[in-house]
């Protein structure tokens, strides 16, 4: 008869990091998932402006980048793009 092998210390590891793993990126509290997949967006900005990283074009990010300027009472208004970096200003509406 065919008896498990007694789980060792690096089971246990495993069984605890993967559901950290997976919501590493949320636990920052400023990243978002608009594309499919296991990293999102990092949104990082203030009253001046918004830098949303790993995006494809503006116009994904814009939406992201808005909503960060609106805290600030003022609206996103793109700026430049930087391979998968989009960054905009934020202006007063």
């Amino acid at each position: 008869m065919w008896c498990p092998k007694k789980p060792g210390p690096a089971h246990i590891l495993l069984l605890l990091a993967l559901p950290l793993a997976s919501c590493a990126g949320s636990l920052a509290g400023n990243d978002a998932h608009i594309y499919p997949g296991f990293f999102g967006q990092n949104v990082v900005g203030n009253e001046t402006y918004v830098t949303v990283s790993n995006v494809y074009n503006e116009m994904d990010a814009l939406p992201l980048a808005d909503e960060d300027c609106h805290k600030y009472g003022k609206a996103a208004r793109f700026n430049h793009m930087e391979r998968i970096r989009a960054t905009f200003d934020c202006v007063s509406r």
